[in-house]
Parts: C-alpha cells; sequence; structure tokens
C-alpha cells in the first residue's frame, strides 16, 4: 500500500502533478456489464488519478456555470436599479471562467467515440473501435458507495476480470435487474379511456449479492473483502432504486416517466450520471446549488434512471422585448412600437447522450434539419459563450430577417431537446395586467418575483409540427392556423439568442385561447391596429377575428369554436347568423356578458354590430328583440328593436380608444377580418340603424344620437402597458337612456363635425 505524496507519471496528466491520498489495491463494480474489476495497488492508484482528473474537469466547469447562474440571478433582482456598468467587469470574468473550464472539460470529452458497445467493459485494447467512459464502484474501505469514472483505455487489459452475469447486449439489462410489466390506465385528449403496458425495473440486492458470493470463491475473497463487497453493493442498490422516484413534485403528472420506472446502466446511462456529477464530492452537489440559484439548469435528477428534469427560461427570467415598427402616422418616439415581452419556458425530462449534452456542451448548433455533430455526448457545434444584453433589457425587432448562424451563443438546451426525451414547453407573454390579481409567490426577492409571476402561457410547444405553412424563411414570429390550431413559429433566434439554427413550432389550444387573445389584442393596440401581414397570415387572422364570434353566437367554449379550417369557420359563421335565431343569441350574449368582447380585434366587433344591425321582417316581428319587461331599465321608453340595439352600445363597452372606435366602424362586415370599409358611411349605417323609428320626442330612445357622445368621451390614444379600460357603467347608463340637456339632440352633429 502506498501513502503520502506521489508524482505522477501518466501521458495525460501534466508533469508535476501533485496526488495526495492513499492507494491500495481495489476491486470495483462496472453495473453496464456486471464485471468484478481487480486492480493492484500500483495499477489503482493511475486509475484513481485519472478519475480525479475527470472529476475535477466536471467540477470547475459546474462550480463556473453556478457562479454565473449566481451572477445572472443577482442582475435580475437589480434590474433597473444598478447601472448596466456596474456588472460589466465581473460578467465577461464569470464568461471566461466558464469558457475556459468548459473547453478544458470538452477537450478531455472528444476522446470519446460516438458509438459504443453495449454490456462490456472496455479497455485498452478496444480504444481501436471505440472509447467510452466507464461507471466503476470501488468496493472496499468506504462508507457507502461513490460512483468513480474512468475512461476505457486507462484500463489495463491484464487487470483480472469476472463476470458476476450476462448482460443484454442490445438493451444494457442485467439478470440482477428484475423488471416486470404492468397495466397503467389512462384518459386521452379525447376523454377515453385509454390502456398500455409499461415497464419497470429494480435491482433485486439479493439475487446481486448470491451472484458475489459465487465469484468470491472463485476470485478468493477473504471474508472481511466479501463483507466489505455485500455492504457497497448494497448501498449502491438502495440509492439507485431510490432514484427512481419520477418525476420530481414539480414536474408534470401526465408525464410517461412516471410508469417507465427502471435502473439504467446502459452506456448512456453512465455518461449521464457523470455529466451531472454522481461522482462528485457530497460537499460539492451542483444540483442543489443550481436549485438555490432559481436560475436555468436542471432541478432535478433521478440517480437510478439517469434521467434529468430541467426548467429553463429563455433567454432568461424576465424575457425578451418584441419590436415592430409604427405607422408614420402614429406619432410614437423613434418609429417602433414595444409589443411586450415573451420568454419561454421549457421543461425537459432527458436521459443518455441528450441529458449529457445539455449537461456538459455549453454553445451548441441549434439544428432542427437533423444534422447533429457526431460525438460521444457531445450534440453540436461547439461555441464560446459571450456575455448577452443584461436581463430585462434584450429585444428584438420582428422585422428584421434573423440569418441562421452556424455556431450557438447561448447556453444549449436546443440540442438535447432534438435528440429526443420528454420535453414539454411553452411561449410566455409579459401581463402587465393579470385580471386575477396578485398571485401569491413568497419568494426572498418580492420584487422580480412579482414581476415574474405576471408571465402566461399562451402557446405550447409543439415538436410534431415541422410544416412551416406559410411561415417563410425570413419570419421571426410567424402565427398560422392549421388543422383547427393557432399555430406560432419561432425563428430559433428569437427562442435561444444569437446563433440558434432552425425554428419551434408552438400550438395555441382551447386552454391557452384567451391568455393568446390577450396578448395578441394588447399586440395589435400597441402598433395601432395594424394587420402584421408580416406576422400573421390573412386566414389565420380573420380566423382569430371569427372564433370569438363565434363562441358568442353559438354558446360554446374556445376547444369547440376551433374545430374547422379557417374558411370552414368564416363561411359557417355566415350562414349561421342568417337565422334569426342566430342572431337573437348573438344579442342575448353581448347583453348577458358584454366582457366577452374585451380582448377582441376591432375585426371582430365590427362584425358583432354589423350582425346585430342587419335584419329584416323576422327580426321586426320577434318579440325578443324588443324591450318588454317592465321591470328592465328603459322599459318605458318607446321604439323598435331596443334590444338590439342595447346590444350595439354594449359591443362597444371595451373600446380602448378613439382610434379603436375608428377601426371598428371600418370593419363594419359580418364575414370579419376582411378588408377596410369607409368610416363614415359604416358609422352611417349605424346611426340610421340606431335611429329607426325614433322620433324628437321625450320618451323615444334617441340612441341614434348617441353614438358620437360616446365617440367624443374616448380617449384619444393608449399607451403600450395601459390596462383595457371599459366604458364605465355610469357612462352607457346615459347612452342608453333618454336626451337630457346636459347632452342635448345636436351632440352629434357637434362631435362628428369634431372628429
Amino acid at each position: 500500500m502506498t501513502k503520502g505524496t506521489q508524482q505522477s507519471s501518466l501521458d495525460n496528466v501534466s508533469k508535476n502533478t501533485v496526488v495526495n491520498g492513499e492507494h491500495g489495491p481495489q476491486v470495483y463494480f462496472h453495473p453496464g456489464s456486471a464485471t468484478l474489476l481487480c486492480v493492484d495497488a500500483k495499477d489503482n492508484r493511475l486509475l484513481i488519478q485519472e478519475q480525479l482528473k475527470m472529476t475535477a474537469l466536471l467540477e470547475n466547469q459546474k462550480k463556473a456555470q453556478i457562479a454565473l447562474d449566481e451572477l445572472n440571478f443577482e442582475m435580475l433582482t437589480q434590474a433597473g436599479k444598478q447601472p448596466q456598468r456596474a456588472y460589466e467587469s465581473k460578467l465577461q470574468s464569470t464568461y471566461q471562467q466558464l469558457n475556459d473550464a468548459n473547453e478544458k472539460l470538452k477537450a478531455e470529452l472528444k476522446t470519446l467515440t460516438a458509438k459504443v458497445p453495449e454490456g462490456e467493459l472496455l479497455d485498452e485494447n478496444s480504444k481501436g473501435s471505440a472509447i467510452g467512459l466507464m461507471e466503476l464502484i470501488p468496493l472496499q474501505k468506504t462508507a457507502g458507495f461513490k460512483s468513480t469514472y474512468v475512461r476505457s483505455d486507462k484500463i489495463r487489459s491484464h487487470w483480472r476480470k469476472y463476470k458476476l452475469s450476462e448482460v443484454d447486449k442490445k438493451r444494457g439489462e442485467a439478470s440482477f435487474i428484475k423488471y416486470e410489466a404492468k397495466e397503467v390506465t389512462g384518459i386521452d385528449a379525447d376523454g377515453n379511456e385509454t390502456k398500455k403496458i409499461v415497464r419497470s425495473g429494480k435491482i433485486d440486492a439479493e439475487e446481486l449479492k448470491k451472484q458475489l458470493k459465487e465469484a468470491s470463491v472463485s476470485l478468493k475473497f477473504e471474508d472481511e473483502l466479501l463483507e466489505d463487497c455485500n455492504f457497497v453493493l448494497t448501498d449502491w442498490a438502495k440509492k439507485m432504486n431510490k432514484g427512481l422516484t419520477w418525476p420530481k413534485e414539480n414536474d408534470k403528472p401526465d408525464d410517461e416517466s412516471t410508469y417507465h420506472q427502471y435502473v439504467d446502466i446502459s452506456a448512456q446511462a453512465q455518461l449521464m450520471r457523470y455529466s451531472q456529477g454522481a461522482g462528485l464530492s457530497a460537499e460539492f452537489n451542483p444540483l442543489e446549488k443550481k436549485a438555490s440559484a432559481k436560475m436555468e439548469g436542471h432541478s432535478s435528477f433521478a440517480l437510478g434512471e439517469a434521467k434529468a428534469s430541467a426548467e429553463l427560461f429563455i433567454p432568461d427570467r424576465l424575457g425578451t422585448a418584441l419590436l415592430f415598427p409604427a405607422k408614420a402616422t402614429a406619432g410614437v418616439a423613434g418609429g417602433v412600437c414595444n409589443m411586450g415581452a415573451i420568454r419561454y419556458t421549457i421543461n425537459a425530462v432527458l436521459s443518455g447522450n441528450a441529458g449529457a449534452s445539455l449537461g456538459i456542451e455549453l454553445g451548441v448548433e441549434a439544428d432542427f434539419s437533423g444534422e447533429m455533430a457526431k460525438g460521444y455526448g457531445i450534440k453540436g457545434s461547439p461555441a464560446k459563450l459571450t456575455p448577452p444584453p443584461p436581463p430585462g433589457q434584450r429585444t428584438i425587432n420582428l422585422t428584421i430577417p434573423q440569418p441562421d448562424i452556424q455556431a450557438g451563443a447561448e447556453i444549449g438546451v436546443f440540442a438535447g431537446v432534438q435528440a429526443g426525451g420528454n420535453v414539454s414547453g411553452a411561449i410566455e407573454w409579459f401581463d402587465p395586467h393579470p385580471d386575477d390579481g396578485n398571485k401569491n409567490v413568497q419568494d426572498s426577492n418580492k420584487q422580480i418575483v412579482n414581476k415574474e409571476a405576471k408571465f402566461t402561457a399562451i402557446a405550447k410547444l409543439s415538436l410534431g409540427v415541422t410544416a412551416q405553412a406559410g411561415a417563410g424563411g425570413t419570419a421571426v414570429f410567424y402565427v398560422t392556423y392549421i388543422n383547427s390550431r393557432f399555430r406560432i413559429y419561432c425563428k430559433a433566434a428569437l427562442c435561444w439568442g444569437v446563433g440558434a439554427k432552425g425554428s419551434l413550432g408552438f400550438e395555441v389550444d382551447g386552454n391557452s385561447f384567451a391568455a393568446f387573445m390577450k396578448s395578441f389584442l394588447y399586440m395589435l393596440r400597441n402598433v395601432d391596429y395594424q394587420k402584421l401581414e408580416q406576422m400573421m397570415k390573412g386566414d389565420a387572422f380573420r380566423a382569430l377575428c371569427a372564433i370569438p364570434l363565434v363562441m358568442a353566437a353559438q354558446g360554446i367554449q374556445a376547444i369547440d369554436a376551433m374545430y374547422k379550417e379557417s374558411s370552414n369557420i368564416i363561411d359557417g359563421l355566415k350562414l349561421d347568423l342568417e337565422d334569426e335565431n342566430s342572431r337573437v343569441k348573438l344579442m342575448e350574449s353581448i347583453l348577458n356578458n358584454p366582457d366577452q368582447l374585451k380582448y377582441t380585434p376591432p375585426e371582430t366587433k365590427g362584425a358583432v354590430i354589423a350582425t346585430l344591425i342587419d335584419n329584416n321582417w323576422a327580426d321586426w316581428v320577434d318579440p325578443r328583440n324588443q324591450n318588454n319587461d317592465f321591470f328592465s331599465v328603459n322599459s318605458w321608453k318607446i321604439g323598435p328593436l331596443k334590444r338590439r340595439k342595447q346590444a350595439v352600445f354594449k359591443a362597444l363597452k371595451w373600446v380602448q380608444s378613439q382610434a379603436d372606435y375608428n377601426n371598428v366602424m371600418q370593419h363594419l362586415t359580418t364575414s370579419p377580418g376582411e378588408r377596410k370599409g369607409d368610416k363614415g358611411l359604416n358609422e352611417q349605417d349605424v346611426i340610421k340603424f340606431l335611429g329607426i323609428g325614433e322620433r324628437s320626442l321625450f320618451f323615444y330612445t334617441h340612441y341614434g344620437e348617441k353614438l358620437a357622445l360616446l365617440y367624443g368621451n374616448l380617449r384619444t390614444s393608449v399607451d403600450h402597458d395601459d390596462p383595457f379600460v371599459s366604458i364605465p357603467d355610469h357612462e352607457m347608463d346615459e347612452y342608453l337612456a333618454m336626451v337630457d340637456e346636459q347632452h342635448p339632440a345636436n351632440s352629434l352633429m357637434k362631435n362628428t363635425m369634431m372628429a
């Protein structure tokens, strides 16, 4: 046994490397091949040096990553408080340390080959065909198991080996792992019951001890050594089985990995455990430290399955501000409208090479073409990280083409997503005025968390959607309507930062439709209701305008309204509203709940009003269009179609400004989303309808004379982050009341001339 300070003679360790410690003979267990490896004291010293080197390389990279995460979070909390220059020097230094640590780690990992055979303990003889990272468990003189990771070319071919059992060369499964199949019942998206067979598998510690005892006879183990081996392997089995608890508490319960729980000893799983720091010291736990830093990175890790659960905020927790050129007539400072901030939240359950890539690789080429760089665990093209703009100050102009650049410049999950795994995610929009009030979020830093709590999901990641469907090669942010779903296609550069290649597809389903509409209406309002042809297909926009009208006319939910292609939705709506009962149903819906039009475009409100003023003999004789309820407001006033006229005013409850009102009047058509009409002529049609049957007597409704009053009371413009505000109830009551001395009948002419 050798003790004390020694000088390494290994080729892969720099000269004069000092190695401290105690080195004696050791027996290792390689789970991947169910093999015992016996190493004498002299050779074990060299093996430990290799293990220490590989561990130190990973530990330095993890520490540098944590330091950057913590600095980023500090910058987040100080956004708007501290000037950017206060962090410039520290940020540059932290990025440089991480780049240096990562380059050293990758330099060593480049020696690993892309594919290694399963169920084998590779050694120096196999380096011509494959070099893999071998996961070894030292079985002597320990208080419990600790994983050791060494490259296979450092394992000498003459060291004694003994296989406990055969391992499936295809699946990498050993006989000491007991698998069982079970039936799992679930519910699919349509509410139907589903049944499927899943597998689970745990290490049978008793079977493992039995096989070890048989091996000890051949290897002539002493009782003390056999006792050590049994203790360590039992501890290893217990912790590996415990590491099957998946998903963690923050993961979604419908994740299939909830059921597929089995100990994974494959070559990829070994690499994955190394990349997550399974062999690092107890004093340094990168997983816990990353979680406490509240930043991007793995939030949990399942040891036995070698799976990592990650929640990442791209580009950061405060998102990217979307910029769009304003119309020349808008008078916006700088000629640019701020459409609000978005961010991308990615939840990934990754394993194998994909997970190892996420854990190790920093700069990756985000490539959705299927062309991935060859390398064992390293997916993508290496690139150095460069400091991005400070959190909360990142912007992107949606109309400027974003080129695909070959080298990445952001911390990479993209390649891991491409390689496979259970991945979910969403586009989240910064909602400046959540309708549900203040969320109860407890954290040590209230400012950043309260701001972050305002992000809400507007679309879910849809990896299965690959067709661009008209998005084009230059669009950064583009919305389409395909197969009864709104789909948002994003240039990878928008999701991940400069250098990302490809695009991602997100789907707006029935559950996120309301949030999507709200975000899009803020965006529309902030660009003065431009059509945004560069960001949205025409038929998609028409569908967006029509669906709220379908919901109101038919009394159905968004998920039911979004069941046809856009052209079919509009054609069906036209046909449906030709029926008097449908027009009455729309009227009743608006009267009972005008707030449903809060986050709808002017085209929708215009279509609602156009439908309400469309009338024939059936509308006149239908008592439902009258107001014969003597206990209701204004029931005593004289005038035909009173309830239809009141619904017209209610449809204008959420008009935000005079510009908004003008847009509504320009789009007075029963086919929502069509071309603009003449605002003046359309407005006269509305006034004509409201004035039907009116006379200059005090007990008539005088609705035709109140539209100009409504327009004159509106704001001329709104700021981009102002909340949506309705016409106050007391004002609406005035519009629905008779003309009095405060609002004389000639107000219409006066206000029309001013407008």
